[in-house]
């Protein structure tokens, strides 16, 4: 069958982080070619450079069969190549129909044809089995029917290629299926589907054929119908961890004292019957793929998100009612996962970053003491080794490792006992990381810190745990210490492949019950 797309030796960068590593591979038409590595491996940057949302720093790309530059969005499109982002970007204001046609709008004289259009998103949701009003408004709608409405756009839209991107993370057990269903027809179309997705039983069940990615490198393509799951997580495994730093894993700072203790917790369906305890100076690894419950369970032990069920003991209090308040003044601190949308505020101060939390201590009446701010942030920028050039100079202009270490000041400046850390080295560079792994050794030696790792990188996780607990569709489905902290073991219970989780069988009872993952 010929190819559609060929990537030819494709490398990109980002602060000199190498992202994609001379990756040349090809994409037939009409097949379902499913994408699959560990989070970071490159996927996603390689579908932007194909969407084109970012251009390759070397390269090229041959597009039915002739070398083809997609330097934007309206390019890609142009070229018959549409993409389903995971982060959906539709309009919240407008309709479904009003989002499906947005910026191909149909016209009755110069006025928009607002019944013209209706009928023809109502037709085009129907052919796909997508029972949602056309005249809705987008925001009224679920993750999940917000999803499809994006699916069904890029359909509608006649592509030769298109591209989705984890586009079960949102739906049921039904509306996956029907996904599929409709991915069979659009095949039999001669479409071409780039499918990316950590679930291995969906892949198994659309794909004719799996290409893998480690490490921004490209390791191979195989009919599915030729390997096992267990072949692909040996494959997204691979061998190469992080040795050049040492572990900061210790056990003999751990006390069997509990500070934590999490028990029967929920939170709707994101976050399902979750038990575990936090011991005294330990640290405590949290993986997961994109989906699993990981960052939704931290809100709502930290108290940002409110449970549904279950308990939360710190120091043998019970929590009845956390919020993020409370939790600081009982001894938490968390390091939120996305600095750029709820950590840090990139247009203040260093100083302001790092003290703002502290409002009693830095003003008086709404008058705020710089001195006492200038004070309070000195003693954290020498700790953490933060490179500014001056204590006033705005976050946005440092380093994402120096962010990071302005975001972590700050949880510290509450002096906790418990910290936990969502994706510590998110977007920093080699040396950054090493920077912040030192930090984190000497948290746990010298203020015997515990600490919930939350990382997506499977090294960092092995690394920095004495202990690991793995998620999967909001349940933790494996608790591995000692020699059993490896890739393989981690990715085995990550997928789900090991067969221990009981919860893994879910009963919706209805449509509107549905989770993010």
């Amino acid at each position: 069958m010929a190819s559609i797309i060929r990537f030819e030796h494709i490398s990109k960068s980002f602060s000199g982080v190498r992202a994609l590593d001379d990756v040349s591979f090809d994409i037939e038409t009409a097949q379902v070619h499913a994408l699959v590595g560990e989070n970071g491996a490159g996927k996603s940057t390689l579908m932007n450079i194909l969407s084109g949302l970012l251009t390759q720093d070397a390269g090229s790309i041959i597009y039915k069969g002739a070398e083809t530059k997609i330097g934007t969005p309206a390019a890609a499109r142009k070229h018959g190549i549409a993409t389903v982002f995971q982060e959906l970007k539709n309009c919240d204001n407008l309709t479904v129909a009003e989002n499906i046609f947005l910026g191909r709008e149909y016209k009755n004289g110069i006025r928009p044809d607002w019944r013209g259009m209706n009928e023809k998103a109502q037709e085009i949701l129907d052919s796909y089995g997508i029972d949602v009003d056309v005249r809705a408004s987008l925001h009224s709608l679920s993750v999940a029917q917000k999803q499809i409405i994006e699916i069904a756009k890029a359909i509608d839209l006649n592509a030769d290629v298109l591209i989705l991107d984890e586009p079960t993370s949102a739906l049921t057990v039904n509306e996956t299926k029907h996904l599929f269903e409709n991915i069979r027809r659009l095949k039999e179309q001669s479409v071409t589907i780039i499918f990316i997705s950590h679930r291995l039983d969906e892949i198994f069940e659309i794909a004719d054929v799996i290409s893998v990615l480690r490490s921004g490198q490209y390791l191979g393509t195989h009919k599915a119908a030729d390997v096992s799951a267990n072949d692909i997580i040996r494959m997204i495994a691979g061998k190469d961890l992080m040795t050049q730093y040492a572990s900061v894993a210790d056990r003999d700072f751990i006390s069997p004292k509990k500070v934590l203790e999490v028990s029967s917790l929920s939170r709707t369906s994101l976050v399902r019957d979750v038990s575990f305890s936090l011991f005294e100076g330990e640290i405590l690894g949290f993986y997961g793929l994109q989906g699993s419950g990981r960052t939704e369970l931290m809100e709502t032990i930290f108290g940002t998100q409110k449970k549904t069920a279950g308990s939360i003991r710190v120091f043998d209090h019970d929590i009845q009612k956390s919020t993020s308040r409370k939790s600081i003044r009982g001894g938490l601190s968390m390091l939120m996962e996305e600095r750029k949308t709820n950590g840090l505020f990139f247009n203040m101060s260093v100083n302001e970053n790092i003290a703002i939390i502290h409002e009693g201590k830095i003003s008086w009446h709404g008058v705020l003491n710089k001195r006492s701010m200038k004070r309070m942030a000195s003693a954290y920028i020498s700790q953490l080794s933060i490179r500014c050039s001056d204590q006033r100079q705005p976050v946005g202009k440092l380093s994402g490792g120096n962010q990071q270490k302005v975001a972590l000041s700050r949880c510290l400046s509450t002096e906790p006992s418990i910290l936990i850390l969502d994706e510590p080295t998110r977007g920093v560079d080699v040396g950054a990381k090493a920077e912040i792994y030192e930090i984190l050794r000497r948290l746990r030696k010298e203020n015997h810190i515990s600490m919930i790792v939350v990382s997506s990188e499977l090294p960092e996780v092995i690394m920095l745990s004495d202990r690991v607990l793995v998620m999967h569709n909001g349940c933790i489905t494996g608790e591995l210490q000692g020699d059993e902290i490896n890739e393989k073991s981690i990715l085995q219970y990550a997928f789900n492949e090991t067969g221990s989780n009981t919860h893994e069988e879910v009963s919706y009872e209805s449509d509107k019950e549905r989770a993010r993952y």
